[in-house]
């Protein structure tokens, strides 16, 4: 079997054990400090996909629909293909948003989207493009968006010591529901791989300070000391994650 499909094998197994044994609950996703990173990467995603006029958007990775869910609290009338290689969570994201008729989930790997090429307006993700082979992921996304189109992910900074630490020691990563395959990325080093992947408009923007595991009661000041520091111009180096933004030519085929 070729490396790459047994790693998407893996990254399956992986996300279908924890859609078993935890649902949507890994990496703080359900605490009340996770929640609120959860819902701001909805409104940066949405913000993103404000330049298109009823956009299509593909949420890559979108698991059981811990951020589909305020993408469409925000945006209930958003075009939206929820796409994961995990059966157990599309599953469980086509009984949760059934109501919605403009939200679709299907089961599929990041490097053979069941969607036409040049269809999208936007391919958003959380957290999901560290668990590829990036080359050929951003590939495909290449492929599937309109001219014009965007590229929008939120994804762990390898700068970050906590991220560093769990990404490179790999018993530490299994505490906290790392899969062995997933990384994580330094920014100039993504944004040269995005270039190289024919896209333009490259932006990586280090954020992001609220931990998952901070106090209900503790946000507030927390999340002014998270405005100070992704303001501050070295201190924001070491954020826990990064926004990559990126467009495809007007001009692409």
């Amino acid at each position: 079997m070729p490396m790459n499909e047994k790693r998407v094998l893996r990254e399956q197994e992986h996300f279908d054990k924890l859609a078993r044994e935890t649902g949507e609950i890994w990496w703080g996703s359900a605490t009340p400090a996770g929640r609120l990173r959860k819902k701001r990467r909805a409104q940066l995603i949405l913000s993103a996909a404000a330049a298109f006029e009823d956009p299509l958007l593909l949420e890559l990775g979108c698991g059981t629909g811990a951020l589909t869910r305020y993408l469409l609290e925000i945006n209930p009338n958003l075009n939206l293909i929820g796409l994961d290689v995990s059966p157990l969570c599309i599953q469980e994201a086509i009984q949760r948003f059934q109501q919605n008729p403009r939200a679709d989930f299907q089961v599929a790997n990041a490097y053979e989207l069941p969607i036409r090429s040049g269809a999208a307006d936007v391919v958003a993700a959380a957290s999901v493009l560290h668990h590829l082979d990036v080359n050929r992921a951003l590939k495909e996304c290449f492929r599937v968006l309109k001219p014009g189109g965007l590229v929008w992910f939120s994804e762990p900074n390898m700068m970050n010591p906590q991220v560093a630490v769990e990404k490179n020691i790999h018993f530490i990563g299994r505490l906290l529901d790392n899969s062995d395959d997933e990384t994580a990325f330094f920014r100039w080093r993504l944004a040269r791989r995005l270039r190289q992947a024919g896209f333009e408009q490259v932006r990586i923007t280090p954020y992001d300070f609220l931990h998952p595991a901070v106090p209900e009661r503790w946000i507030p000041f927390a999340r002014t000391i998270e405005r100070f520091l992704e303001a501050a111009p070295l201190l924001r180096e070491i954020s826990g994650s990064l926004i990559i933004q990126a467009s495809k030519p007007v001009s692409a085929a």
